[in-house]
């Protein structure tokens, strides 16, 4: 069972995925698959990735005593995949 500070955590990431996940959506629609388009998108999308991790980040911070060990980043093989 999951104690409070615990639960908190798993709403402030489900949160910050949800933020990434809408912004990614916004990225990809502005792009259109117009190359022109291309740098933005990668920026949008870049831009989200880093949002994400830095609230992780924070909420990793505020969970005090859990044990936790921290992240090591992202996943290189599932990070942007878009852009690779």
């Amino acid at each position: 069972m999951a104690t409070a500070a615990e639960q908190t955590f798993i709403a402030a990431v489900a949160a910050a995925e949800q933020t990434r996940q809408n912004a990614k959506s916004a990225a990809i629609t502005a792009f259109a698959f117009v190359p022109a388009n291309q740098a933005t998108f990668r920026a949008a999308i870049s831009a989200a990735d880093v949002a994400y991790f830095t609230a992780v980040t924070a909420a990793l911070n505020t969970l005090t005593g859990s044990g936790n060990i921290g992240q090591s980043g992202p996943i290189a093989s599932n990070w942007a995949t878009v852009l690779t």
